[in-house]
């Protein structure tokens, strides 16, 4: 099995973090469809796994509300701190914001929700979704978005994704189904998606609980 190459991916971040959101404002609408599929509700923990520049955690505090609370971790200092800068509104809830892998991240709470917004190689690794899942309530809610390829025959456009997700991605496994390993260990698991597109969203539920 491959793994993913954290310092490489590292390095990158170091240079990309102050023009990450600008070169990343395509896929606006589908973090945002992602977390919409997680049906957030005040009061709620949520973890933004992967946060990168914390693009998310605006969206996901106007619906938590001051009454809840965002758990969100990322290996590379760089993006932390662009959000650790970012405004979250009047209203916000409580975020903890941690540098770890997820591989290694202590939450400092049970998660009502866990979002994987971008973050391929973090679902590739089977240590951080056995760890990160363990630390969420049974019934947890999980939605998942990042690219994939499009179907098999139109290599010309998978070409061009493996070329240019060469920095973003370092473990290609599973690029034209990256959800699989969530599929294995979520309950009422769905994909949205299809051979046309590059995006894909995926939902589930953590195992051990009833639906909520």
């Amino acid at each position: 099995m491959a793994a993913a190459n954290v310092e490489r991916a590292l390095e990158h971040y170091r240079s990309l973090a102050p023009r990450y959101d600008f070169f990343t404002r395509r896929i606006n609408d589908v973090r945002l469809r992602t977390i919409e599929a997680l049906a957030l509700r005040p009061g709620d923990i949520v973890v933004d796994a992967g946060c990168g520049t914390g693009w998310c955690l605006p969206a996901i505090a106007s619906r938590v509300g001051a009454q809840g609370r965002i758990v969100a971790f990322d290996p590379s200092p760089d993006m932390l701190s662009i959000a650790r800068s970012r405004p979250l509104g009047s209203a916000a809830p409580p975020v903890d914001l941690i540098h770890a892998a997820g591989e290694d991240v202590v939450l400092p709470a049970k998660a009502d929700a866990i979002l994987f917004s971008y973050t391929h190689d973090l679902i590739q690794s089977a240590r951080a979704l056995a760890n990160l899942l363990a630390q969420a309530r049974p019934g947890a809610r999980v939605a998942a978005t990042s690219t994939k390829l499009y179907a098999s025959w139109l290599l010309p456009a998978n070409w061009y994704l493996r070329y240019t997700h060469r920095e973003y991605i370092t473990n290609f496994e599973s690029f034209d189904a990256p959800w699989s390993r969530l599929a294995e260990l979520l309950d009422d698991f769905r994909v949205e998606t299809s051979g046309w597109t590059q995006h894909y969203v995926a939902t589930g539920k953590v195992r051990g609980g009833r639906a909520g």
